[in-house]
């Protein structure tokens, strides 16, 4: 065998395995370590897994009409579970939360926000402000967070609901605008839906 030869064969070889092994490095990785990833996440709340489906069937605006059973459908939803009366501390979470959605801009009309209050709550809960959603909720309605559950300790959770109506993401009170912002942006950046 001539050398031009065996160095064209040397080269298709070489082309061959730098277009192969990084396909085989990803199998391999997808095999054998499913819960690597390379980067970390960019998301700043928790992921839930796996999602699940929120109806608002069977939940009372405030005021004392029904919902809307298509409520969830169409738009991003801000849902805030205080886990107790609405008092100050709930109100500024409520507040910070309004403001990330104007901070929206254009896409303000896609993310609405909500509270979830029970019977004893909502006498004991301060005005909702405007442009939040107050609703009377069962414990049967809360059960469906029950994955997502807040810790004893951290009783308030702000959730994030899908445009198709599934709880995806869990933040805490505390979580700072901008990284709530950024992930809105993100989402409804890359969001054909909502």
């Amino acid at each position: 065998m001539s050398a031009d030869r065996r160095r064209t064969r040397t080269l298709l070889l070489c082309t061959f395995l730098v277009f192969m092994l990084p396909v085989v490095a990803a199998w391999m990785l997808n095999i054998f370590a499913p819960d690597w990833r390379p980067f970390g996440t960019t998301n700043h709340g928790t992921l839930i897994q796996p999602v699940r489906p929120i109806s608002a069937d069977g939940l009372q605006a405030v005021d004392g009409s029904a919902m809307d059973p298509g409520y969830f459908s169409g738009r991003w939803t801000l849902v805030h579970i205080p886990g107790g009366p609405c008092a100050q501390p709930c109100l500024a979470v409520l507040t910070r939360s309004i403001q990330v959605r104007k901070a929206l801009g254009e896409d303000v009309k896609r993310v609405q926000l909500m509270i979830a209050l029970n019977q004893a709550e909502t006498a004991q809960s301060a005005g909702i402000p405007s442009g939040v959603t107050g609703v009377l909720t069962s414990a049967d309605w809360l059960a469906t967070f029950a994955a997502a559950k807040p810790t004893p300790e951290q009783p308030f959770s702000i959730y994030l609901i899908d445009p198709q109506g599934y709880l995806m993401m869990r933040y805490p009170p505390d979580v700072e605008q901008r990284a709530l912002l950024s992930d809105l942006k993100r989402l409804l950046k890359i969001s054909k839906i909502g």
